[in-house]
């Protein structure tokens, strides 16, 4: 299927090709309606790669992690071209969980490694990092407690990577943009309201994009919460990606239950959360195979 030249995908309502191998506060569940399951009749689930089958020629082959929460040491990381971490590296993204992070990053031989923040990132937003300190509580008592200077540039610790935040880098010919948003959940970094907030941070996702990395998933895809019995992806997320952008493969986490692939006929949609709902990092990563551009 080719890419449709559109515009902005409109407002939703409230209430891939490749080889698989305080402020900002709403509700975070989100009651599929009827007749959502009818919008995905290509929804296919896909196995993952092994992670030793060999690369066919001419490809770029992609290692696909998330949410790993500062437990990278039993990881066992497969052979792969680029790294994409989907965010939540950390638990409060503390400038020294962000330096052993980088440590690890450092450590690994891919060629690129891009990297998304994630809720868990609470420094790297710079808007709820304000709101957090003109408090008179301490809700989360580690992060509050850090003076400005040490967390104002904390995205410069990570030297050993390309780290994305509503921006595009272009690797082996392939256009990548991420984004660290997602629907309200319970106050922590990056959330907003459903519908029009999160809407603007969509729109800015430009046309033409072949890698999508968001933290959070799209409504219907691999966003289901067994505990709450909800999809809690976010619908103009799926709007934007289905309708406008059409991506050859989105990247995302955020709800470790999710774990796993799916496709649609032209997007390949990879959770890539290593840690289960339990925080137990035993989820392998998830490579994914694409070919290369002939203009790279």
């Amino acid at each position: 299927m080719g890419r449709r030249k559109k515009g902005e995908v409109g407002r939703g309502r409230e209430h891939g090709s490749g080889r698989v191998l305080g402020s900002r506060r709403a509700s975070w569940g989100w009651q599929h309606p009827l007749g959502l399951e009818d919008q995905h009749k290509h929804r296919l689930r896909v196995d993952p790669v092994p992670h030793d089958a060999p690369k066919p020629p001419g490809y770029t082959r992609f290692v696909c992690v998330s949410d790993t929460h500062s437990r990278t040491d039993p990881i066992q990381m497969p052979y792969g071209d680029v790294l994409i971490h989907a965010g939540d590296f950390t638990e409060l993204g503390l400038p020294s969980e962000v330096k052993k992070f980088n440590e690890w990053l450092g450590s690994l031989p891919y060629e690129y490694k891009i990297v998304i923040a994630g809720n868990h990132e609470l420094t790297f937003d710079q808007e709820f990092m304000a709101d957090l300190i003109k408090q008179d509580f301490y809700y989360f008592p580690s992060v509050s407690k850090l003076k400005p200077e040490n967390y104002e540039n904390v995205q410069s610790l990570l030297t050993n990577c390309i780290y994305l935040q509503d921006s595009e880098v272009t690797v082996r010919g392939f256009r990548v943009y991420g984004s660290p948003w997602q629907p309200w959940f319970y106050g922590w970094g990056f959330n907003l309201p459903r519908g029009q907030a999160l809407l603007e941070k969509w729109n800015l996702i430009p046309e033409g994009v072949d890698i999508l990395i968001t933290h959070g998933p799209p409504l219907g895809f691999l966003d289901w919460v067994p505990k709450k019995m909800q999809r809690v992806g976010c619908v103009e997320l799926l709007n934007t990606v289905q309708r406008r952008v059409q991506p050859r493969l989105h990247v995302f986490g955020h709800i470790h239950e999710g774990y796993g692939v799916m496709a649609d006929g032209t997007t390949t949609y990879v959770n890539a959360s290593v840690c289960t709902v339990n925080y137990q990092p035993v989820n392998p990563p998830i490579v994914i195979d694409l070919p290369t551009p002939r203009n790279s």
